[in-house]
C-alpha cells in the first residue's frame, strides 16, 4: 500500500463502489415506485371500467338488488371482458368492496365485511357511481392493496435489480481497468523520476529520463534533466578545479622543494639570488591562495567592497599610467579616452583598480610588439550606467572559446605555461568583482583580430 499506483487504484475502487451502490439504489426505488405507479394507474382504469358496468347496472334495474353475485362474477371476468367465462380477475389479489349510497358495504371480492360501515377515508379514496346525477354508490379498493406487488412483478423487479448489478460490476471493472491504465500513464514517470533522483544521489549525473510528453509531467522530466546536467557541469568544473588548484600549487612548491633541498645538500649556495628566487615563488603561492579566496568570498556573497563616490577618470588614468613603462618597453602604444565630464560613480576604488590592472595585464601579454591598446569610458545605455572598454590589436579569441573566457582555471591556449599566462583565475575575479557592484562585464573578439573586454558600473 505504499505505491502510489496502489493507493490511487484503491481510491478509485472505492470511489466506483459507492457510485454503483448509490445508483443501485436510487434506479432500484424509481423503478420500484414507477412499477407500483404503473400497476396503481392499470388498476384504476380497471376500477373505472368497473364503476361503469355498476352503473347501468344499477340503472338498469333502480336498485342494487342482485349485486352480490353479479359484482363476484364480473371481478373474477374482469371488467369489459363480456358476459362470457374465462376472462382474467380483475387486480388479483386486491381487496374490493361496494358499498351503497349510506356506505354499508352490500358486495364484496371474497364475501367479508358485507354489512359494515365503509370509513370516510376508505369513501373518499373509492370511486363514486352515480345514475342520474346522483350517487348511488362508491367502488372501493384498499390503497395498500393497490400498491402491493404480486410474486410476478416482484420477480420482474428482482430481475431488474439483477440487470442493474451486473451492469455495475462490468462498468465498475472497465473503470477499474481503464483507471489502471491512466494512473500507470501518471505513475510510470514518477518512478522513472525516482530512480534517476537515486542514481544522481548515488553520483551517476549521466542519468536522463525521457521527456516526449508536453504535458506537466514532461516539463518536470525537462526541469529534471536540466538540473541534472547543470550538476553534471558543476561536478565536471569542481573536479577540473581541483586538479587545476593543485596542479597551480604544485608547481611552485616543488621549485620551493627542489631549491631548499640543493641548499641543504650544498649544491645551491644560499645566496641573495637564490633567496630572491624563493621569494618569488612564495609570492606566486601568497597570489594565488589570496585569489581563491576572493572568489570563495565571492561564491559565498561575503566579498567586501566598501563603496565611496569616485572619480572613474581619474582612476582609469592613475591605473592605466602605472603600466606606461611596460607598454613603452615592449614598443606597445596606449590610449587613455575619457570625456572630462564624466559623472562621479559610487564604487570600490580599490576592487576596481585590481579589475582594470587584470584587463591591462592581459591585453599586454597578448598584444605583440608595434601594436596598440586603447582605453575607453563613456556613458552606456541605459544612461544610468558607464561603460569602460579595454581593447587591443593582439591575437583575439576564436569564437567557440568566448563563452568559457570568464571560467575559472580556464586558458584559451592549453599548452600555455603558467609562467607566461597566470594560473588562470583573474578574469574570473574580474567578473565576481564587477557583478558585486552591480554591473556587468564581456568580451568581444575573433581570432586574429583583437579582443575588446568591456564592464559596466552603476552611477
Amino acid at each position: 500500500m505504499n505505491s502510489l499506483l496502489a493507493r490511487l487504484m484503491l481510491a478509485f475502487a472505492l470511489v466506483i463502489f459507492i457510485t454503483i451502490a448509490i445508483i443501485f439504489v436510487i434506479v432500484n426505488q424509481t423503478t420500484a415506485s414507477e412499477f407500483r405507479a404503473y400497476t396503481f394507474r392499470g388498476g384504476a382504469t380497471a376500477l373505472d371500467a368497473l364503476a361503469r358496468e355498476l352503473e347501468a347496472y344499477y340503472a338498469a334495474r333502480g336498485s342494487w338488488q342482485g349485486i352480490e353475485q353479479y359484482f363476484a362474477q364480473r371481478v373474477e371476468l374482469g371488467a369489459g371482458s363480456g358476459r362470457g367465462r374465462g376472462g382474467t380477475p380483475l387486480m388479483a389479489g386486491v381487496l374490493l368492496w361496494l358499498a351503497d349510497s349510506s356506505g354499508t358495504i352490500i358486495a364484496s371480492r371474497d364475501g367479508t365485511n358485507l354489512g359494515h360501515k365503509a370509513t370516510s377515508a376508505q369513501l373518499a379514496s373509492g370511486v363514486p357511481i352515480q345514475v342520474g346525477g346522483k350517487n348511488v354508490g362508491v367502488l372501493i379498493a384498499t390503497s395498500s392493496s393497490l400498491t402491493a406487488l404480486d410474486a410476478q412483478q416482484q420477480e420482474f423487479l428482482w430481475r431488474v435489480n439483477l440487470s442493474l448489478l451486473l451492469a455495475g460490476g462490468v462498468a465498475g471493472v472497465l473503470a477499474l481497468v481503464l483507471g489502471f491504465f491512466l494512473f500507470y500513464q501518471i505513475t510510470a514517470p514518477l518512478d522513472a523520476l525516482t530512480n534517476a533522483a537515486r542514481k544522481i544521489a548515488a553520483g551517476d549525473f549521466s542519468v536522463r529520463v525521457a521527456q516526449p510528453r508536453n504535458d506537466e509531467l514532461g516539463q518536470v522530466s525537462r526541469a529534471f534533466n536540466a538540473m541534472a546536467e547543470a550538476l553534471a557541469k558543476s561536478e565536471a568544473a569542481r573536479r577540473n578545479m581541483i586538479a587545476d588548484i593543485a596542479h597551480e600549487l604544485r608547481n611552485p612548491l616543488g621549485i620551493l622543494q627542489g631549491q631548499l633541498e640543493a641548499m641543504l645538500d650544498g649544491v645551491l649556495a644560499l645566496t641573495s639570488e637564490s633567496i630572491a628566487s624563493l621569494y618569488d615563488e612564495v609570492l606566486l603561492l601568497t597570489r594565488l591562495v589570496n585569489d581563491l579566496r576572493d572568489l570563495a568570498l565571492a561564491d559565498a556573497g561575503q566579498l567586501g567592497i566598501t563603496r565611496h563616490p569616485t572619480d572613474l577618470r581619474a582612476l582609469v588614468e592613475k591605473t592605466i599610467g602605472a603600466f606606461a613603462w611596460q607598454a613603452n618597453e615592449n614598443n606597445i602604444t596606449l590610449k587613455v579616452s575619457c570625456p572630462d565630464d564624466l559623472p562621479r560613480v559610487n564604487v570600490d576604488a580599490q576592487r576596481i583598480e585590481q579589475v582594470l590592472r587584470n584587463l591591462m595585464s592581459n591585453a599586454l601579454r597578448y598584444t605583440p610588439a608595434g601594436g596598440r591598446i586603447n582605453v575607453q569610458c563613456a556613458m552606456a545605455s541605459p544612461p544610468t550606467m558607464i561603460e569602460v572598454r579595454v581593447s587591443d590589436t593582439g591575437q583575439g579569441i576564436p569564437r567557440e572559446d568566448l563563452p568559457h573566457v570568464f571560467e575559472r582555471f580556464w586558458r584559451s591556449d592549453k599548452s600555455r605555461a603558467r609562467a607566461g599566462g597566470g594560473a588562470g583565475l583573474g578574469l574570473a575575479i574580474a567578473k565576481q568583482l564587477i557583478l558585486a557592484h552591480g554591473g556587468t562585464i564581456g568580451v568581444d573578439s575573433e581570432a586574429g583580430q583583437g579582443a575588446t573586454f568591456w564592464f559596466t558600473l552603476p552611477l
